[in-house]
């Protein structure tokens, strides 16, 4: 930790990431020269974490739940006690690279029209990773479920979802970042009364982006920046795989129904759900016959989680 005012506030949620977690910690304390702190909440994880932390990392600010609140709460618990000028939401799965968190929130200070901003994405090869997107559309999930990206690779109409018409090479304004790394004017934070804590995973970043950007304020990527991304890692637990997606899936489509029937309507949301389970149907139609038993499996998999969790979730949840 860097003394003198703080700059950038960085809040970090953990479950069950104990290796990540202190990679990632190390990477910042390494790589980050402006006055920071750093808070670390943990959702009542199961394996070394809390330990590692106090032994390796005293310095941090520590909030250890009893109990798994979800991303949105838990960052808003670390954000309630923040001294920085910036929040940066920063999962436990990245690795900084080269003073990126420097880079950001001195981007930000030369720009005050600019109400968050991200970083490069790179996975651990260090191949790109799409971070960015457009707000969520029907249409965006309707080319998504037709393979139209693949007829459109150059299309913005055909090939809008992650933005993927895109070679991520230069500052851009966009929509939306993903939350893995994302870095917010505290002020707006504020404003905004943080994330919405309604979305217990996914979509709560997109949610927040939806209304910096109603405030008038802009999102920007920042390519000058650049973190590893290990994409998932952060929602894995000790679980069994098929487990894991049956609690994911869940989560992703009550979020996204909720995000559409909050600043949509209602009627989208049900769109959506219609059109989700259409997929599934169809996905499940197309290989139930297929002579390939490894992506027979896989597909059938696919289609009933689809099918089942649109059909399962109640009436308020979409």
């Amino acid at each position: 930790m860097n003394s003198g005012n703080t700059l950038v506030s960085i809040v970090i949620v953990s479950y069950n990431t104990c290796n990540l977690t202190d990679d990632c910690i190390a990477s910042v304390k390494a790589q980050t020269q402006c006055a920071y702190e750093l808070i670390v909440v943990d959702n009542n994880s199961t394996d070394e974490t809390i330990s590692m932390l106090n032994s390796k990392y005293p310095e941090c600010i520590l909030i250890a739940n009893s109990s798994n609140p979800g991303f949105a709460k838990a960052n808003n618990q670390g954000f309630s006690i923040a001294k920085g000028k910036y929040y940066l939401l920063l999962n436990p799965d990245t690795v900084i690279l080269d003073n990126a968190i420097d880079k950001l929130a001195g981007f930000m200070e030369i720009n005050p029209e600019v109400g968050a901003s991200g970083p490069r994405n790179y996975s651990p090869c260090m191949q790109l990773q799409h971070n960015c997107d457009h707000f969520p559309s029907l249409w965006i999930d309707f080319t998504r479920y037709v393979r139209f990206r693949m007829a459109f690779p150059n299309s913005k109409l055909f090939n809008a979802y992650e933005m993927n018409y895109w070679n991520y090479s230069e500052l851009r304004k966009v929509d939306r970042i993903a939350g893995c790394s994302l870095m917010v004017r505290a002020d707006i934070y504020k404003k905004l009364e943080g994330l919405d804590g309604s979305y217990f995973m996914y979509y709560e970043e997109t949610d927040l982006c939806y209304r910096i950007y109603k405030c008038g304020y802009s999102v920007v990527y920042f390519p000058e920046a650049a973190i590893i991304h290990y994409w998932g890692e952060s929602s894995k637990s000790a679980k069994q795989e098929s487990v894991i997606d049956k609690v994911n899936m869940t989560h992703y489509l009550k979020s996204k129904y909720y995000f559409y029937r909050k600043n949509y309507s209602p009627m989208h949301a049900v769109l959506a759900r219609s059109l989700d389970f259409s997929y599934g149907l169809i996905l499940w139609l197309k290989n139930i016959m297929r002579n390939d038993p490894a992506i027979r499996a896989d597909r059938l998999r696919k289609a009933r989680l689809f099918i089942k969790h649109t059909t399962d979730l109640r009436p308020n949840d979409v």
